[in-house]
């Protein structure tokens, strides 16, 4: 008799990349707008908080590659997941804390 294995395939990688990249964009704008939205607060207490270049820095180089580094990170961290065959549905109409 045949052994038959069930290691599942791979999920195609247009699906995977795709899947990365919203991921990414969305866990690296959060990240952005976490960071971000406190020092626009900073800033909107003086009169010229904008043009201050703590603030220009803190945006520019805090900020926005804080939020890149983990965008990119997360992305390519659930997109290999999802190539591997990691799931978050479940198929049988359940959910993953019930047990049937």
């Amino acid at each position: 008799m045949p052994a038959t294995t069930d290691t599942p395939e791979p999920r195609p990688i247009g699906r995977s990349i795709l899947l990365g990249v919203t991921i990414g964009v969305a866990a690296g704008a959060t990240v952005y707008f976490l960071i971000a939205i406190p020092i626009y607060l900073v800033a909107s207490f003086e009169a010229n908080g904008m043009d201050r270049p703590i603030i220009r820095t803190g945006l520019l180089k805090v900020a926005l590659p804080f939020g890149v580094l983990f965008g990119i990170g997360t992305g390519v961290a659930s997109g290999r997941w999802l190539r591997r065959g990691g799931r978050w549905t479940v198929e049988d109409g359940g959910d993953r804390y019930t047990t049937r």
